[in-house]
């Protein structure tokens, strides 16, 4: 294809170049805007309320780009941990620790003192997504550093619920700050904008689908955008079209908004079909928030009545195999509580986010037996005998060396390269207890001197052997 010559720019990544550099520049999002604002004025005149802030939102929406503009805004440095990152807690508390509390300088090259009390955001990107060894302790060292920093905090998140339900903490410590999907004339103005800066020609037409097929992706939108700005005009249409919808499902809490809180049964019937879930999960949401929206005695009995009817088609799903009964108990759950609840109760919509009951008791269970069943695995097979065996004969025992003696648990622990739940299995205690996070801590400790004492080895054995060693070596 012919391109056109973007000159010197055509190498830069649009999304980067075009950051907002203030919170005026964020699109869309007013209140969360002035929410955010709030909380950093009340940091900026020394009494924070609440020490840290949750951005939470869908990907590409400009939550990143938030707090990069809040502190730009502000003049304050930033600290900021992706998921990239390692973010255990020992990782955590030196960001929290030392890292707030050394000195800087601007990118106009002033001293900014820590001592004299200039503040440094701390950002923890893709706060919910922490998982494995290498993250371990993370969630509850944030839970810490909120209360102990003297410096701002900033969690992002995609998924609230996975965020509270690792440190549930926050919520009491930090403000929750809901950003929306921009609409698509908001998105269209600020490729307009981008053009207009980098002064090249692409129809109108071409910049309306790129909206729309954004849904509400900013990045997205502008990395289109970027991708297509080399051709001829003639050829972007096509291209565009190439390109496709990003069909973003919505997250429960907004189907759960859409149906309790809608005029229109129709619409809360289809956002419960674009969501990615299974009417047999979802309706456990919808039985969980029934008491906090409907406050009218009757029409809550008439809602649950609804619900009942639902799960009758759920319950015929399971006894027959029968799929086709999900659409019957979808549009039970959906326009049927629509119908009762929808527009007729005043409630704040940010309210209905109650995480079922029942699913956080089930995931604790099922991370358990998780635990149990590779922790047997991992003895059966350093045995070479069953997984019964190892279960009925050799863990009983195993378990009561641990209790008492910490030496043995962390050899074990590195032996078999034991996670958190499997040893808490073994010290009957909870995964994110202290006494873990003992045995955690010792054997990284005891991983880096081991490393140390080979390198050390290795070094001696190459001297002996009259091998030359470099200066940085030694």
């Amino acid at each position: 294809m012919e391109e056109r010559d973007m000159g010197r720019n055509n190498h830069l990544d649009w999304t980067e170049r075009y950051r907002p550099s203030n919170l005026s520049e964020i699109i869309g999002n007013g209140s969360a805007v002035k929410q955010l604002r709030s909380w950093a004025d009340s940091w900026a005149k020394k009494r924070p309320k609440k020490k840290g802030a949750i951005l939470v939102g869908p990907p590409g929406i400009g939550k990143t780009s938030a707090a990069h503009a809040l502190a730009n805004e502000y003049g304050w440095d930033m600290i900021e941990l992706n998921a990239s990152d390692k973010r255990n807690a020992s990782s955590i508390d030196k960001v929290v620790g030392h890292g707030s509390r050394s000195d800087s300088f601007s990118e106009e090259g002033e001293f900014r003192s820590s001592a004299r009390g200039e503040l440094k955001l701390i950002v923890f990107d893709e706060a919910d997504n922490l998982f494995g060894r290498e993250d371990y302790g993370g969630a509850k060292a944030i839970v810490q550093a909120m209360r102990s920093s003297a410096q701002p905090i900033i969690l992002i998140v995609n998924d609230y619920y996975e965020l509270t339900r690792r440190a549930s903490g926050v919520k009491k410590l930090a403000m929750t700050i809901y950003m929306e999907i921009p609409s698509a004339n908001q998105v269209l103005n600020a490729l307009k904008i981008i053009i207009s800066k980098e002064q090249i020609e692409i129809p109108s037409e071409v910049l309306v689908q790129i909206a729309k097929n954004s849904e509400g992706d900013i990045r997205a939108a502008i990395n289109d955008l970027q991708s297509i700005a080399h051709l001829r005009p003639d050829q972007m249409s096509e291209v565009v079209m190439d390109l496709g919808w990003r069909d973003i499902p919505p997250q429960t809490y907004q189907v759960l908004e859409e149906i309790f809180l809608s005029k229109d049964p129709s619409e809360a019937r289809k956002a419960l079909i674009r969501l990615d879930e299974t009417p047999d999960k979802f309706i456990l949401w919808v039985d969980e928030n029934i008491p906090r929206v409907i406050k009218d005695a009757r029409a809550r009995s008439s809602a649950f009545d609804m619900l009942s009817r639902s799960d009758i088609f759920l319950g015929r799903v399971g006894r027959r195999q029968h799929y086709r009964f999900w659409a019957y108990s979808s549009e039970l759950m959906s326009m049927g509580i629509a119908v009762v609840s929808g527009g007729k109760f005043d409630v704040y919509s940010g309210t209905i986010r109650r995480f079922p009951e029942y699913l956080i008791k089930m995931s604790q269970s099922k991370s358990r037996r998780n635990a149990l069943k590779t922790l047997i695995s991992k003895i059966a097979k350093e045995h070479h005998t069953s997984s019964e065996v190892a279960r009925e004969s050799i863990i009983p025992y195993i378990r009561s060396l641990c209790i008492s003696n910490t030496e043995f648990a962390v050899e074990l622990a590195m032996e078999l390269e034991l996670q958190p739940g499997e040893i808490a299995l073994l010290l009957g205690v909870e995964s994110d207890s202290d006494e873990v996070e003992r045995i955690m801590n010792m054997t990284e400790g005891a991983d880096r001197s081991s490393s140390e004492d080979d390198e050390g080895k290795d070094r001696a054995d190459r001297c002996v052997e009259g091998q030359q060693l470099s200066l940085f070596e030694f």
